[in-house]
């Protein structure tokens, strides 16, 4: 599948600003399932784009807007192609002892710690227990908890904030695809199941079957010994097919945000974010 997305950043300002310094994080990944065959970002008042690779080897680009300015555009137009991974229920279901090798929780620790808004607290230890116990596999898992959370919890915009922790999500069951995603890798770490965030887009054909079909949108992805990354969608409660563009991963929300920065100024600020993703 090839599918074209943009995603377009709006600022406006009450009172002029500078110094405005950004990280964008909206390049797709190339891997085995996806490959970026266009990517511009153009970014309006016009500056100089660097580009480098983060620690999680997202592809970053950064610019600094010095002069004053009362409106920021930024505009990333993608070409993708796409394919469709490997069925999850395809194989034998890793052992769940697996996971006890010392050289994997070496080699995965930053995606088994709690940190930053993946919390786990006692209830999300003890809800992963009980799946944990009742799994036959790591695969099993892995799907389980996936359910879990897209079976008990709702998705409601404006329940929550770009700060809310796991166990206040976890408390409340109401929030969107970034709470449902952090709450997945709470339940897969208590358990000692490598899982990491992922940042992307999701080709909605139907337009509203799938949440999170007009924004960006996260999910998380599970690494299976003999499998490897694993993709798992909470929020919509299936595997990543190949409708889904992954732009960044990480720990969780903040190393894969797709724009964040600063700036000097005082004053009202406005944004908007569009999102359009079409087959081609």
């Amino acid at each position: 599948m090839k599918l074209r997305v943009t995603h377009r950043t709006e600022y406006r300002y009450a009172l002029p600003v500078h110094g405005n310094s950004n990280e964008l994080r909206v390049t797709p990944l190339s891997n085995r399932r996806q490959k970026p065959l266009m990517h511009l970002i153009r970014v309006v008042p016009a500056t100089r784009l660097e580009r480098y690779h983060d620690l999680h080897r997202n592809p970053v680009h950064r610019f600094e807007v010095d002069e004053p300015h009362t409106a920021l555009t930024i505009e990333a137009l993608s070409l993708v192609e796409t394919t469709a991974p490997p069925p999850v229920l395809s194989g034998e279901d890793p052992a769940k002892d697996l996971l006890q090798d010392e050289s994997l929780r070496e080699a995965f620790q930053p995606y088994l710690l709690p940190d930053g808004p993946v919390q786990i607290t006692p209830e999300i230890w003890r809800a992963a227990v009980d799946v944990e116990r009742a799994s036959p596999g790591l695969r099993s898992l892995a799907l389980e908890l996936m359910r879990t959370v897209h079976a008990n919890c709702a998705y409601e915009p404006g329940q929550t904030h770009i700060g809310t922790t796991t166990g206040e999500f976890f408390s409340s069951r109401k929030g969107v695809c970034q709470d449902y995603a952090h709450l997945l890798l709470a339940l897969c770490r208590a358990v000692g199941l490598p899982a990491r965030y992922v940042c992307g887009y999701v080709y909605d054909a139907r337009r509203g079957e799938i949440i999170g079909g007009h924004a960006s949108h996260a999910w998380c992805e599970i690494w299976l010994p003999g499998h490897g990354w694993t993709g798992l969608d909470p929020t919509n409660g299936k595997p990543v097919t190949e409708a889904y563009v992954a732009a960044a991963v990480g720990r969780d929300y903040r190393d894969a945000t797709p724009v964040s920065g600063s700036y000097w100024g005082s004053g009202d600020r406005e944004m908007r974010i569009t999102v359009h993703l079409e087959a081609r």
